[in-house]
């Protein structure tokens, strides 16, 4: 009987086991790639993983303030004991690796868009994550097969934010140059500072000889008093003064008040990537045999009424496989 009794103890404890998982985001709840790969991961987790989130929002606080978030979420993570922890996005990885890499404590990362031996993390024995890789020259070439100058050489500007993120970003298609060629692409980039200079380079953008332009990032952008510019509003005053048809290269920037499609990455596809992982490794696999995952293949996704404001038509081919916005 009482060998029975201690089986049941057994059995009831498995059954109602909880794993802590810690999340360190980089950026703050509301941020739609955050969102979006929260989808991602919550679709992979079960009611027995019991979630601590904490936000550092380094896409709206001044980057002095940034260490101080890091300090704060290592709190967390001492404070929380998890048994796995999420590193979202570069700046999460970049301040705490070091430190978690000298623990036993599983990592899985996402959102990375730097090369992690320039962080060391192939020392770790500890970490593995999902490597955030935009597909900058496949989404350059669908745009192209939109634009009016059918067969003729085009010349398309790139617009950034002036973060780290941005220039991590884009290293993976260029060096240290302003400008490139793809195919008959001409492309110059441009990593803006201020929500007024946003506003110029928009406005002068088409007298400038331009055929479209492709907006990356544009969320740590500043006002004339140095605070954040609201990255809602930046996109929508875009939408509505663009001179040119603009593109995007991420799935939240599309929309009826924002960039007019894509070949987009989607962070519920990488989210449910890192949530892949993650549920591998507590239920026992070696996270040392789990390699490295990038972002392979992203999606067609396009404005109605974006098309329609640019009176654009997408080929048959490529509206069949598209997905829609209004």
């Amino acid at each position: 009987m009482r060998l029975l009794i201690m089986l049941l103890v057994i059995l009831l404890s498995g059954s109602s086991y909880s794993q802590n998982i810690t999340i360190i985001n980089s950026y703050h709840a509301e941020y739609p790639w955050v969102i979006n790969y929260y989808r991602g991961l919550n679709a992979t987790f079960n009611d027995k993983h019991h979630i601590t989130s904490f936000y550092m929002d380094t896409k709206r606080l001044p980057a002095e303030q940034h260490a101080a978030r890091s300090e704060a979420a290592w709190k967390v993570l001492t404070e929380s004991k998890p048994d796995l922890i999420i590193l979202a996005d570069d700046y999460a990885v970049s301040s705490l690796s070091e430190r978690l890499g000298n623990d036993t404590t599983p990592v899985v990362f996402l959102g990375l868009n730097a090369n992690p031996r320039n962080l060391s993390l192939h020392y770790y024995e500890n970490f593995t994550g999902v490597l955030e890789r935009p597909l900058f020259r496949r989404a350059l070439l669908f745009a192209d097969k939109l634009l009016t100058k059918k067969d003729e050489r085009k010349k398309l500007l790139m617009m950034f934010d002036n973060s780290r993120t941005s220039a991590v970003a884009i290293s993976q298609i260029r060096n240290h140059s302003t400008s490139i060629s793809i195919g008959k692409l001409d492309i110059d980039f441009d990593m803006i500072d201020t929500e007024n200079n946003w506003q110029r380079t928009i406005l002068e953008s088409k007298s400038l000889g331009y055929d479209a332009i492709f907006i990356g990032l544009y969320h740590t952008l500043t006002k004339e008093d140095g605070s954040h510019a609201e990255p809602n509003i930046i996109i929508q005053w875009t939408a509505t003064h663009s001179p040119l048809p603009h593109f995007g290269f991420w799935d939240f920037s599309i929309g009826p008040e924002a960039n007019i499609g894509g070949y987009v990455l989607d962070g519920y596809i990488h989210g449910r990537m890192a949530g892949e992982l993650v549920v591998q490794i507590l239920a026992g696999s070696d996270i040392r045999q789990l390699h490295y995952v990038s972002d392979q293949t992203g999606r067609l996704l396009f404005s109605r009424s974006g098309l329609l404001r640019w009176n654009i038509t997408l080929p048959d081919i490529m509206a069949e496989h598209s997905y829609w916005t209004p």
